[in-house]
């Protein structure tokens, strides 16, 4: 093996993660962020058009449940159509998680809309910020704080195989 290999794999990895963490910890403030806001947006009525439990799998046979779930409303003269039950709702979940879910909105049943006064097609059933609405942000902060744990070790690799 060449010299300072063992490096430069190293610190490529490293800062591949830091990138990655750092594109999903600004996704994931940006999901809690609107989470935060929903609880102050304008609501509206609007009705379950479609409910029901989705199925998934990967390819390795996992199985994974989903509450597909979505709704029609109306902003000003504009009819939308969303999909978002909460702000971190992610489903992969138990099949009794997902038909929970879907219980709570069978297809037909009125509901009140919560809606981004700035952006009216992005709209919630149920607004704020549950633990999931931080999922996606600790991921990223995962990677972030990995890759900062490993880049410090790239010069010890650098200087072990050098020497």
């Amino acid at each position: 093996m060449r010299k300072g290999v063992g490096c430069i794999g190293l610190l490529f990895f490293s800062v591949s993660f830091l990138v990655a963490g750092g594109a999903i910890s600004w996704w994931g403030w940006g999901i809690l962020q609107n989470a935060r806001q929903s609880e102050s947006w304008p609501t509206t009525s609007g009705q379950i058009i479609y409910s029901d439990v989705r199925e998934s799998r990967d390819n390795e046979g996992t199985t994974s449940y989903y509450a597909d779930i979505e709704f029609t409303y109306v902003v000003g003269d504009q009819r939308y159509t969303a999909d978002k039950v909460s702000f971190g709702e992610y489903g992969s979940g138990t099949r009794r998680h997902a038909a929970d879910i879907v219980a709570r909105y069978p297809q037909g049943m009125a509901v009140t809309v919560y809606y981004d006064p700035t952006a009216p097609e992005t709209a919630v059933l149920e607004p704020g910020v549950t633990w999931s609405s931080y999922l996606v942000l600790i991921i990223g902060m995962t990677f972030v704080c990995f890759s900062l744990i490993m880049l410090p070790l790239s010069p010890l690799v650098w200087r072990q195989s050098n020497a």
